[in-house]
């Protein structure tokens, strides 16, 4: 009897230094050069991406850009465009869907698609990568380059697609287990951070090789219940079912400029950020219960956060209230980063009137609050709010965190 074909059922993109790759198919003056995407020209600040000639020179995500220029001193500094990353996203998605459908898109970098039973032998399934990423070079650019794993599940696939870079294609099947895994180190692996390697060491596993030859029941302990068996399973090449999770919590934050390092500035810009986060949970037919504030300092260091729990709400009067409620309690240390967290939600579906509220007061904030989001959407977000919004933050063009995908309003 003929043997089966060796297969693969899932095969996952990584693009290669995204949003630096998008500027320099953006702009051919930046091929082939250093390039840094940094939040704003100040030294003060820390690189948020790095083209790989950058990163020859030991320039990584979270490099001070003070720390950058004189690693290379002819890097090219680039303020974020995160409005242009996202149009290449959609159309990078669009290249991708002409030749297979995508699955799930990861975050603004990264996709999975499920093979079908004639894409999975791995001489289809490598032709169908190389057809990606050769619709990518032709429909979105040259410089959009990515790495491609495909494996027999969407965890060693995303194994692979680390494996290779820049533009790799890397194949790994059941019958290659462990071998090929052996190179990489615990922390390679999704899912192993600094707590779970301390713990995977203190069980006597330290390497690739000892992880594998661990039972289910051992690596059930170590992760303290069935997330173990799941890692087994997955290390193994088998398929694990993950139920969809629901969105837990929206949140906004940012870096302040110098001009803002301030009391009352961050108090402005905690207030702009809240009222982006409620435009996005009336967007999304969600109700919250829980705000979250936080403060990152300056000097001399360290942290002040607040929350408060209410009633369910999508009011930006009401959080806003709430807000200045607990910023009267942060203390007045010069401060560095600001971030705003609505959590705790509930579905419009569900949404349980208040019983002392007057309904003809509801009816009109409601078709007040859609009147502003409805502007704001059309003209960009910032034109209309409430209080002391002043204009340059309206010039504010959002960020986009790698494990999010924003909308285009949001910009």
């Amino acid at each position: 009897m003929k043997e089966a074909p060796m297969q693969v059922e899932w095969l996952i993109l990584d693009l290669n230094s995204f949003f630096a790759s998008c500027e320099q198919q953006s702009n051919p003056h930046l091929r082939g050069k250093p390039v840094a995407i940094v939040p704003s020209m100040t030294d003060s600040t820390s690189v948020i991406a790095a083209s790989y000639e950058a990163k020859k020179h030991g320039i990584r995500t979270g490099t001070s850009v003070g720390d950058a220029k004189k690693l290379c001193p002819n890097i090219h500094l680039q303020v974020a465009r995160h409005r242009l990353y996202l149009e290449y996203h959609h159309a990078i998605i669009k290249a991708v869907e002409e030749c297979v459908p995508i699955e799930s898109i990861m975050s603004i970098d990264e996709m999975a698609c499920q093979l079908m039973d004639n894409e999975k032998p791995v001489d289809a399934a490598t032709a169908l990568a190389k057809k990606i990423k050769a619709n990518i070079r032709e429909k979105v650019g040259e410089c959009l380059t990515s790495s491609i794993g495909l494996a027999p599940n969407k965890f060693l696939a995303k194994v692979a697609s680390d494996m290779k870079k820049p533009d790799g294609l890397t194949v790994i099947t059941r019958a290659d287990l462990p071998g090929k895994l052996l190179p990489l180190d615990l922390s390679d692996l999704c899912g192993i951070g600094d707590g779970m390697l301390q713990r995977l060491n203190n069980a006597g596993i330290f390497s690739i090789e000892d992880l594998y030859d661990a039972s289910a029941e051992e690596l059930h302990d170590i992760w303290g219940g069935i997330e173990g068996d799941r890692f087994y399973a997955m290390l193994h090449g088998e398929s694990v079912y993950r139920p969809t999770s629901e969105r837990r919590s929206i949140s906004h934050q940012h870096v302040l400029e110098p001009p803002l390092r301030n009391r009352d500035g961050a108090r402005k810009f905690a207030r702009y950020l809240l009222m982006k986060a409620a435009q996005r949970l009336r967007s999304l037919g969600l109700y919250c219960r829980h705000l979250s504030v936080q403060v990152k300092f300056a000097k001399p260091g360290g942290y002040w956060s607040d929350d408060m729990r209410f009633a369910e709400t999508q009011s930006s009067q009401d959080l806003l209230s709430w807000l200045e409620q607990m910023w009267a309690n942060a203390p007045d240390n010069p401060p560095l980063r600001v971030t705003i967290v609505l959590s705790d939600f509930t579905a419009a579906t569900s949404h349980q009137m208040d019983l002392f509220a007057v309904p003809a007061q509801q009816k009109v904030e409601s078709s007040l609050l859609g009147s502003m989001d409805k502007i704001n959407k059309r003209y960009g977000y910032g034109t209309i709010g409430f209080g002391d919004l002043k204009p340059d933050f309206r010039h504010f063009n959002g960020r986009i965190a790698f494990q999010k995908v924003p909308d285009f309003e949001e910009f």
